[in-house]
């Protein structure tokens, strides 16, 4: 089985975005990631409640996994057919 960790941004409870998502690194490395990322927001930011958060996704249940199954055969350039 393998687990996807997403990192996803915040503002106060309100899911805004999904910023990374990977398969790659340990759920250790992407927590340091995370913590590294909410020390460098400013401080204005802070105040208004951006944040950042891990997900973790089991790719079992995972959705999306059949869309990005053909990714690699894609083109680069979307105008190259």
């Amino acid at each position: 089985m393998i687990k996807v960790y997403e990192i996803h941004r915040y503002l106060n409870d309100q899911f805004q975005y999904v910023v990374a998502r990977t398969h790659k690194y340990s759920e250790e490395k992407v927590q340091g990631d995370v913590k590294r990322m909410n020390e460098i927001l400013s401080p204005a930011l802070r105040t208004s409640g951006v944040r950042y958060v891990i997900a973790i996704e089991d790719m079992a249940t995972s959705n999306k996994k059949t869309a990005n199954k053909y990714l690699h055969l894609q083109s680069k350039n979307p105008w190259i057919r």
